[in-house]
């Protein structure tokens, strides 16, 4: 244990080996980041593991020595709260030993350094990422400020199937998943909805996939569950190519039913939660009914009824002021994605 903490003290000093996010990817490095927690679940770099170098106690512990004791307390304590921790630090990396690691911190200091320079005193491959999670977030705010692409905008009432059209489209945006939120009232249910951040983050990391422009994308409200898209591409979706996608009522409500399955009494319990919530906009005795049919497994009449008394109502107007370039059915999903990948070679 004693030559665990000098090569810690020596580890803090020491000089680290930065690389950058592009070159550690490229090379299939593993990411890691070592802060706190809750700055890990606040936002990361996706693919990122979280092994930190302080808890968020202790983390806020520091934070408050530094604003009022200065750096040299602030530096004290943080080695005294690693010091006690200092094996069990270690060893949280060892799944990773036969890995060459990337480490980071918030700004690329003295947390990631101090553990890289430790880790290399115990034979890992290990470097620190070029200005920690500030750089990488500068980054990603400036890729999305000037992102503001050609799109062919999907518009349809809702069930008709555009998620499933832009799931076989190649150079398309899927928000929605990105968001992991529907974009509707019920669109967390049996899903993690992402905060800004990490949306941000999945956000640029798809486009780097995408080949020329225009792309597919989903016409959005600005807001997608918690998340907001980001202006410029807001922007864009407005200008965009528009197509109004179109199946029977029918069809919208069997692909209703099989996107929000209905499999436990947490399920249940959420979805009647959100209807009563309702009861200022339908009614009570509409809300009632709906309530009713989902106790009783009568899914079709409860989604139906949602579907033509609430849905259709509040998003048929705003759809009918659009002028459309295309229009498509989506009866059969596949052949309405051929045909809207033969639209856009002519775009």
């Amino acid at each position: 244990m004693a030559d665990l903490k000098k090569n810690f003290q020596e580890a803090i000093l020491a000089p680290s080996r930065p690389v950058s996010l592009d070159f550690a990817r490229n090379k299939g490095f593993r990411i890691i980041d070592v802060r706190s927690p809750g700055e890990f679940q606040q936002g990361t770099i996706p693919g990122a593991v979280n092994i930190p170098l302080f808890d968020d106690d202790e983390r806020g512990v520091i934070g408050t020595l530094y604003r009022h004791a200065g750096h040299g307390e602030a530096v004290s304590k943080g080695f005294e709260l690693v010091e006690s921790n200092l094996a069990t630090l270690v060893e949280s990396f060892q799944p990773y030993r036969g890995e060459t690691i990337v480490i980071f911190c918030a700004r690329g200091g003295m947390r990631s350094r101090s553990v890289v320079n430790l880790l290399e005193r115990y034979g890992y491959s290990v470097f620190q990422l070029e200005g920690g999670y500030k750089k990488y977030r500068h980054e990603i705010l400036a890729r999305l400020e000037s992102f503001a692409p050609k799109l062919i905008v999907l518009h349809g009432l809702t069930g008709c199937g555009k998620t499933r059209i832009l799931q076989e489209l190649d150079n398309s945006i899927d928000l929605e998943d990105l968001a992991r939120h529907r974009s509707s009232l019920f669109g967390a249910i049996d899903r993690e909805p992402r905060n800004q951040r990490a949306f941000e983050s999945h956000l640029v990391q798809a486009l780097e996939s995408l080949g020329p422009e225009p792309y597919f994308i989903e016409g959005e409200s600005r807001k997608i569950g918690r998340v907001f898209i980001p202006g410029p591409l807001a922007m864009a979706m407005k200008h965009g190519v528009l197509v109004l996608v179109k199946c029977s009522l029918e069809t919208r409500v069997k692909r209703i039913i099989a996107d929000y399955p209905v499999e436990d009494e947490k399920t249940l319990e959420q979805i009647e939660t959100i209807l009563n919530s309702l009861r200022q906009k339908m009614g009570n005795q509409a809300v009632n009914t709906m309530c009713s049919n989902l106790r009783q497994g009568r899914l079709e009449e409860l989604v139906r009824q949602l579907l033509v008394d609430y849905y259709d109502r509040r998003y048929g107007n705003c759809m009918s002021d659009y002028s459309y370039s295309l229009e498509i059915s989506s009866e059969n999903i596949s052949q309405a994605a051929r045909r809207l990948q033969e639209f856009r070679i002519f775009r």
